[in-house]
């Protein structure tokens, strides 16, 4: 039980670091396709976050606990909780985000939900949250 708690606690941890990497990511997008100091800074202070939290904030949380269940049900039978972390985070990340949320918010072209939802980024995010989340569990792990 107590291996099931660090799965769920290191996936929520690594959704909070994979949400502050794609808010930076987003800035550094904003940055270079507007070329514009205040124009990025007024993004990067309204927009950006709002966008973030809306959509992105409940899909992360989810994908974090999918992948730190699947992390800590695959630790008790096997030493690969990086392809574990992986695997789970790319199939949360593709089918939440790119399958589950165009359902939910209709995507315009162009827009912060189309963007989130290409099948290649979100199964990149995805990706990035496994990795952190088996690289937490791992740590975790090892130091009890």
């Amino acid at each position: 039980m107590i291996k099931i708690l660090y799965g769920v606690l290191a996936g929520l941890l690594s959704g909070l670091i994979g949400l502050a990497l794609a808010y930076l990511v987003g800035v550094v997008v904003i940055a270079v396709t507007t070329r514009e100091f205040f124009a990025t800074v007024l993004a990067a202070v309204t927009v950006l976050p709002l966008m973030m939290i809306f959509v992105l904030l409940v899909p992360t949380v989810v994908i974090g606990i999918f992948v730190g269940l699947a992390i800590a049900v695959t630790a008790k039978i096997s030493s690969r909780v990086y392809l574990a972390g992986a695997a789970a985070g790319v199939l949360a990340g593709v089918v939440l985000l790119s399958m589950i949320l165009p359902l939910i918010v209709v995507p315009q072209p162009g827009d912060f939900t189309s963007i989130v939802s290409n099948p290649f980024l979100s199964a990149a995010y995805g990706l990035i949250l496994g990795l952190f989340a088996s690289r937490i569990y791992s740590y975790g792990a090892s130091r009890n």
